[in-house]
């Protein structure tokens, strides 16, 4: 038996050290790559209805009931599908939400009560059973069923988990962040912005007039919302014009940058090589 008197072969360890743990950011970054799309697509009716009541969805539901964590949950879910080989332990999710065990597995349990999944599994390794997003029960699929108007969908940016807003919105400005998403999704609609009148929350889309105006304040703050007033005739007005918003969100939550990536990712299934010709500002 040969020895090393001065002990070189331990030498090869050297610098070696343990990393630290991987954060909510990097879990995020991570999984969503394993996507290569840049983006998850989302049923336009989660947010409105195309029939009266039009507020009556899954979204409201969600803002009304203060389940802000459970409409964190379901968005990540659907942004990491069908990419899921294996089903993530409690604890990842958690990690990826920002949040404990406990709350986490409380998210999954409020979106089991509303029809939108189903879990089997263990309490720390949940199987999830994924419905659609509009609450009619029927298992999930990214295919739609009709040729509607803007493909039935929107899209949500994977920009929404990777630069922490996800985090920093709270409800309201997540709820109005999503409204703007499915209304301008468009980028060869007429008009490209979005007009409401504050009073048509609840009706249109089932949510309060306050919270409208909170989530606007919230995606202000954020930098993500673009706004421009705009004088319009008006009979019932004492100058003969009233005023009304046009708002839309900015990079890269824009209409077209949404539709470059839409585009990248159909060109890549197609195997054609191509790039965004949107930029970021300077």
């Amino acid at each position: 038996m040969t020895t090393d008197p001065d002990n070189r072969d331990a030498e090869i360890f050297t610098g070696i050290k343990d990393l630290p743990a991987i954060t909510p950011a990097g879990t995020r970054t991570e999984l969503l790559h394993a996507a290569r799309r840049g983006f998850v697509r989302i049923r336009k009716d989660f947010v409105q209805q195309e029939s009266v009541p039009r507020g009556d969805t899954v979204l409201a539901k969600l803002v009304n009931g203060h389940k802000e964590r459970a409409l964190d949950a379901l968005l990540s879910i659907h942004a990491l599908q069908p990419i899921l080989a294996d089903p993530l332990p409690l604890a990842v999710w958690a990690r990826l939400l920002n949040c404990t065990p406990r709350s986490a597995g409380a998210a999954l349990k409020v979106l089991e009560s509303m029809d939108l999944l189903e879990l089997s599994g263990t309490r720390v390794t949940p199987e999830i059973f994924l419905k659609r997003e509009n609450g009619d029960g029927k298992p999930w699929s990214d295919v739609a069923e009709t040729d509607r108007e803007g493909r039935g969908f929107f899209t949500i940016p994977f920009d929404f988990w990777t630069t922490g807003a996800i985090d920093s919105l709270g409800m309201p400005g997540k709820a109005m962040f999503l409204i703007l998403l499915k209304e301008t999704q468009d980028p060869n609609a007429k008009r490209r912005t979005f007009i409401m009148a504050n009073e048509r929350a609840q009706e249109w889309y089932g949510i309060s007039e306050r919270t409208a105006e909170r989530g606007y304040q919230q995606l202000r703050k954020a930098h993500l919302l673009l706004e421009k007033p705009q004088l319009v005739p008006s009979a019932r007005h004492p100058l003969g014009r009233s005023e009304q918003w046009h708002r839309a969100l900015s990079y890269p939550y824009s209409s077209d940058h949404r539709e470059a990536l839409r585009l990248l990712a159909q060109n890549a299934a197609q195997g054609i090589n191509a790039t965004s010709t949107t930029k970021d500002p300077q």
